[in-house]
């Protein structure tokens, strides 16, 4: 999980404190909103305590990138596992595309934005244009104003942690939606993404395995982890049914296909 990247005594700073966040906040999702426009005049912080407009760094090609920065779990993997994709794609950072690290934490703060920076820097490409990964915080007011664009949605623990999916977005130069990558963001699926983003015509997603990250719980997530049992459970079922099915159908004589085969 790359403890080693975050800071130390990240964890227990946002311990006991629970974020204020809006009941359809509640719900853990992605519903993609594809051709959809980001709100271009929402201000943010970077990690320099600059305040900045989407409008005013979006201006190429864009990763979006909700995490929030103190995450003890997935976060840190999907920065990282972003930092080395970056590392092994050919567009080139800076003339073909850029990157925004968006926390939905409004409790975070340009200086924990400035820490993970710092931290992630250290896996990509010396002489890295560090100007086009950016990491923001802000209001919640505005924080929400994109994810409910983007249809990002999570829900907030008592612990100070977040149950929320692991997604990207990819974004064109002014600010559309295009794009959802899942799963470990392979370089060519980031890449691809990036080269629709850059025609401006919203495109299917890659959709692979959906992930969810959560500070485990037995008995806060005891309900989330038997939602996910029974989904499993039922779509392993639904495929050995119809495996089964079609089985006996090519073993039955008076089905066409056995008896071509027969001949055949």
């Amino acid at each position: 999980m790359l403890w080693g990247l975050l800071p130390s005594g990240m964890v227990a700073a946002q311990s006991g404190t629970t974020p204020t966040l809006s009941a359809e906040q509640g719900k853990i999702e992605v519903n993609e909103k594809t051709g959809a426009f980001l709100p271009l005049d929402r201000e943010f912080f970077d990690e320099n305590d600059s305040v900045v407009t989407l409008g005013g760094l979006i201006e190429k090609p864009t990763i979006l990138l909700p995490i929030y920065f103190y995450c003890p779990n997935s976060c840190p993997t999907n920065l990282a596992n972003l930092a080395l994709a970056i590392n092994r794609m050919k567009m080139e950072v800076g003339d073909d595309y850029q990157v925004i690290a968006l926390s939905f934490n409004h409790l975070e703060t340009a200086e924990n934005a400035r820490t993970a920076k710092n931290n992630y820097l250290k896996l990509l490409y010396e002489g890295f244009p560090e100007e086009q990964w950016r990491f923001l915080t802000g209001s919640q007011e505005n924080i929400s104003a994109v994810l409910e664009t983007i249809g990002f949605t999570f829900k907030p623990l008592e612990d100070g942690t977040f149950i929320h999916p692991s997604a990207l977005v990819t974004v064109s130069p002014d600010g559309k939606i295009i794009k959802y990558v899942y799963g470990t963001f392979i370089p060519g699926d980031v890449e691809i993404a990036l080269a629709e983003a850059a025609k401006g015509v919203p495109a299917t997603s890659i959709k692979r395995l959906l992930n969810y990250c959560f500070n485990y719980d037995p008995d806060t997530n005891k309900s989330f982890f038997q939602g996910v049992k029974i989904a499993a459970l039922a779509l392993f079922g639904g495929l050995g049914l119809l495996f089964l099915v079609r089985f006996i159908w090519r073993k039955n004589p008076k089905n066409p296909d056995h008896a071509s085969s027969q001949h055949g």
